[in-house]
């Protein structure tokens, strides 16, 4: 069997939970996307395992990688949502999904999550647009880790997030991550992040996730092709809608995400079709 040239990697939110539908919550979504893919033939396989495999000529048909972006605590822990009820996390999803007797033994069941570093960033994001919820504590992120099912990641320091008072961007210019262009906002969202991350959660990041899919042409075609390395950084993800193939730049990698590029189960299948 020919070797694959390309792989698809699919992106949620956690986090986005605004009703108890598939199109309106995300943690609902990735269980009914795990059985299709499963149904479907393709392989489920960790990120880094993945580019190792497409860059070796080896990669199998098929395959597909499974991130989820901001870090919220719906990634590991079973969370009661106040309007929609009890909400299972999507490693409780992706437990259920390797031990139930029906699904394929060729997977290898792995989640890339890509956190937001900053304890004081996320404690604001969750009192102004959380409801105080705490839905952004980082005391999972060991576990998630050690489970062997999720991997912790690099979603900057502050996201640059637009809903906070302060951030790093040297005019406090946010809501665009193309804003950080400079060396000195390069090493507090990149380097300052990696260290906070593995303090806490006892692996250093191998991969970083642009907030919003933007970047600087400084920090994606400089920054991060110089620095990252030595940070410990392999590749850093973007979020344009296609497969990664082996001509992809390995600091922009592509993504698919849920609610923007499909929505139901129908265009998922058919998005896929055409990835086959």
């Amino acid at each position: 069997m020919a070797a694959a040239q390309a792989f698809p990697i699919l992106t949620w939110h956690s986090i986005r939970v605004l009703g108890n539908d598939y199109a309106d919550n995300d943690p609902l979504a990735f269980a009914n996307d795990l059985k299709l893919l499963d149904r479907l033939g393709w392989t489920i396989a960790p990120l880094d395992q993945a580019l190792v495999d497409l860059a070796r000529g080896r990669l199998a048909p098929k395959t597909v990688v499974l991130t989820v972006d901001d870090g919220a605590v719906l990634d590991f822990e079973d969370f009661d949502h106040p309007s929609c009820g009890p909400q299972k996390s999507l490693h409780r999803h992706l437990c259920e999904f390797r031990d139930d007797p029906t699904t394929s033994a060729r997977h290898q069941p792995h989640l890339t999550s890509f956190v937001i570093a900053s304890p004081e960033a996320r404690s604001e994001l969750d009192r102004t647009d959380y409801m105080s919820l705490n839905v952004w504590p980082d005391h999972w992120w060991r576990a998630a880790n050690d489970s062997g099912l999720l991997s912790i990641e690099s979603h900057s320091w502050d996201h640059n997030h637009g809903s906070l008072q302060r951030t790093v961007q040297r005019d406090n210019r946010r809501g665009d991550f193309r804003w950080i262009e400079t060396e000195a906002e390069c090493r507090a969202e990149v380097d300052q992040a990696s260290d906070y991350i593995e303090r806490r959660s006892g692996r250093r990041p191998a991969f970083f996730a642009y907030p919003y899919g933007q970047a600087s042409d400084f920090l994606r075609l400089d920054y991060l092709p110089r620095r990252g390395p030595e940070l410990g950084l392999h590749a850093a993800l973007g979020c344009d809608p296609e497969p990664v193939t082996v001509a992809s730049d390995p600091w922009f990698l592509p993504r698919y995400m849920f609610a923007r590029d499909w929505n139901d189960p129908a265009q998922l299948e058919r998005m896929l079709a055409e990835l086959a």
